[in-house]
């Protein structure tokens, strides 16, 4: 029960940090996207209403407009097209201004009723109002302070007839009203954030319910599986005469700690015990059991490899064939332990004069030796060597009372380039040459018949 506890709480805080990161990314994200949403929308809308004020003033009039031109129908028009705009729109302020040079700007028109700014007057100069001077309509980034309040403002060039800046219009939004509705939307998105948290919160704690009850059963169905691998591995050991494995030692017995570390040694004893079962059973595929060397399969595999370095011209290599003289009459006077000391016998000299990796026992008592970049020549002094091991011998295998002649009939031939196309030419032409070594032992021992 302490087990499932640790991981129940691992599971929590693991979901629950992650769950807090993931949100509070989003959550900025979602902010920082908002925010910059909502003011491109204000910016925007502000330019809106002063380039469509800008463009219902007449340039020609506004930039000839004085203090004393007040109450003239000029002033008139350009008075009653910014009062309409005030008065149908939402605004805190518009009015008219002047370029007076020098990045000075002053008041024209002003349709304020309390506390309009006076013709002439000082205007707080800001780089989006110098901007519009020069014929390009701009929003302030950072608000500016004077005697009405702080300010963010649009401003939109008036041009005249020859396409001249003549005037500026500006639209005034205040301040502390476009600041709370940047920190009323940050409000709304971080309570969305916290109620997405929450219902993550109950939908992870909803899924580890589930989640624990599944991984109780993978964990049991994964030390049933863990333990029928292991009888699979010990059978095919004890099939092939291998050591056991002792990866159950290593992982099997650590049952400690929380569901995710049984589970992890359970999955690291099959992976290891798998790899061992697939490792004797390629031994057990491809060696034979009574010599250890390479079988009829694994020939067959080699012969494929040298047929294709035939097949793309990059072959060189001489091939001897072996057979065990008199081997069915030793099986037939003295029994098979007889014959299999004979075959054993005859592999171990191989492998001394050659090496196992060369050799591969094809039949009963035939073998195949195989050596890259070697010639004909190679081998015959390969069978000098085994001639004399046997001579050593006296030519005599004896296994108690039991006597007969040890000899191994030999052939061998090299790959021809452009008359080989396989490898079957040559192990024929090694073949006929080993029948023929055969003849003519048994040609100087014709009291022995061969019985094969």
């Amino acid at each position: 029960m302490l087990n499932k506890n640790k991981f129940s709480k691992q599971i929590v805080i693991i979901l629950s940090v992650f769950l807090i990161a993931v949100n509070g990314a989003l959550g900025f994200l979602l902010i920082s996207q908002s925010k910059n949403t909502l003011q491109k929308h204000m910016r925007e809308r502000m330019l809106d209403i002063s380039k469509s004020a800008a463009a219902l003033l007449n340039g020609d009039e506004m930039e000839k407009l004085q203090k004393e031109d007040e109450g003239t129908e000029p002033y008139q028009r350009a008075l009653a097209t910014l009062r309409a705009f005030q008065e149908q729109v939402e605004l805190k302020y518009i009015y008219g201004i002047r370029d007076m040079g020098d990045k000075k700007f002053t008041f024209t028109i002003d349709p304020t009723v309390d506390d309009p700014g006076e013709f002439g007057e000082p205007i707080e100069y800001t780089d989006a109002l110098y901007e519009a001077s020069l014929g390009i309509p701009s929003v302030d980034k950072t608000p500016y302070e004077d005697r009405w309040g702080r300010f963010y403002s649009a401003y939109s060039p008036v041009l005249n007839s020859d396409g001249k800046v003549a005037g500026i219009v500006a639209v005034d939004i205040d301040a502390n009203w476009y600041e709370a509705q940047l920190r009323r939307n940050v409000y709304t998105t971080l309570i969305v954030c916290v109620v997405s948290l929450i219902a993550g919160g109950i939908i992870a704690f909803l899924i580890i319910g589930k989640l624990k009850k599944r991984f109780v059963f993978i964990n049991s169905e994964m030390g049933r599986l863990a333990n029928d691998v292991e009888e699979l591995a010990a059978e095919l050991r004890l099939a092939s005469g291998t050591d056991r494995y002792n990866a159950d030692a290593e992982y099997s017995t650590r049952n400690s700690g929380d569901d995710f570390e049984v589970l992890e040694s359970k999955l690291k004893f099959m992976r290891m015990e798998l790899k061992q079962y697939i490792s004797n059973a390629h031994t057990m595929a491809y060696t034979d059991n009574l010599t250890g060397l390479g079988n009829r399969n694994a020939y067959l595999e080699a012969v494929k490899k040298f047929d294709s370095k035939i097949a793309s011209g990059d072959a060189k290599f001489a091939l001897a064939v072996f057979d065990i003289n008199g081997l069915k009459e030793g099986n037939d006077r003295f029994g098979h332990e007889f014959g299999d000391l004979m075959i054993t016998t005859i592999a171990n000299i191989l492998k001394e004069t050659l090496g196992a990796s060369k050799l591969y026992r094809i039949g009963g008592d035939e073998f195949v030796a195989i050596s890259e970049n070697a010639e004909k020549s190679d081998f015959e002094k390969v069978f000098a060597a085994i001639n004399q091991k046997l001579d050593k011998l006296g030519n005599i295998l004896t296994l108690g009372k039991n006597q007969m002649p040890l000899a191994v009939s030999k052939g061998a031939d090299a790959y021809v380039k452009d008359l080989d196309i396989e490898i079957k030419s040559v192990f024929r032409r090694a073949d006929d040459a080993m029948y023929a070594d055969k003849a003519a032992w048994y040609a100087n021992h014709f009291d022995r018949r061969r019985r094969r």
